[in-house]
């Protein structure tokens, strides 16, 4: 029992480290090493899961472990203490979380991901590298990429078309590097815990770095004036 206490104070404690540090220390961070920021952020996230259920799964063990010393002991309080001891860590810690949560919340309220639905295009371009690329009936500066489709706006294909060359290899890019299964995890574990300012945290950090990666992607095979000039019209 006092074991599996311990074991169970360090994996609490690595989880609050996690959740509760995670936003500040490793904040634009990686901005010239984003595909190595997302794999740390996913791996510290990963890891706070398992820690977590691990937690409980321990908490949840004391129950039974509990029963059997109740057979052999005659401290009945000493031992229904020690059961309830896990459970008590395991309520701290949610207070702690969610106390955290409010400090953090301002921090990520304007995240955002803009979505575009495919319903929106109204002209298939042409096919850039196995990619199609269709035209979106929106105003502005706008592109997405989903597979192997890319939908930009129509003021896109004014662009200058080094620029818009640019933007292509830039869209390809998150096609590539697989950036939309990326995103749509951490939109799920958004959904999945809203109340914890770390997921909004992971959510936006991960789609800034792929926007970065993307742009690294890109600047491999076109020239970074062409890139930057293009991407500062964009949203």
């Amino acid at each position: 029992m006092e074991t599996s206490i311990y074991l169970l104070v360090i994996l609490i404690e690595y989880v609050l480290l996690v959740t509760t540090s995670a936003p500040f220390l490793m904040a634009n961070r990686f901005t010239k090493t984003p595909n190595l920021g997302i794999g740390i952020w996913f791996a510290l996230f990963f890891s706070a899961m398992v820690a977590g259920i691990i937690s409980v799964g321990i908490a949840a063990w004391s129950i039974i472990e509990t029963y059997y010393r109740l057979q052999e002991s005659q401290e009945i309080w000493v031992v229904l203490a020690a059961s309830i001891a896990p459970w008590l860590m395991l309520g701290m810690a949610g207070i702690l979380l969610a106390l955290s949560n409010q400090k953090l919340e301002p921090m990520f309220r304007a995240a955002q991901e803009i979505d575009l639905l495919s319903k929106l295009a109204v002209r298939e371009v042409e096919t850039f590298h196995k990619a199609k690329v269709y035209e979106l009936d929106v105003p502005g500066y706008i592109g997405i990429a989903r597979d192997y489709e890319i939908y930009l706006s129509r003021e896109v294909f004014t662009l200058p078309q080094r620029q818009l060359n640019a933007i292509y290899w830039h869209e390809y890019g998150h096609i590539r590097l697989g950036h939309r299964r990326l995103k749509r995890f951490t939109n799920l574990m958004m959904q999945l815990a809203p109340w914890f300012a770390v997921s909004r945290g992971f959510s936006y950090e991960i789609a800034k770095l792929c926007e970065l990666a993307a742009d690294q992607y890109a600047l491999k095979r076109v020239y970074s004036k062409d890139l930057i000039e293009a991407r500062r019209l964009f949203v």
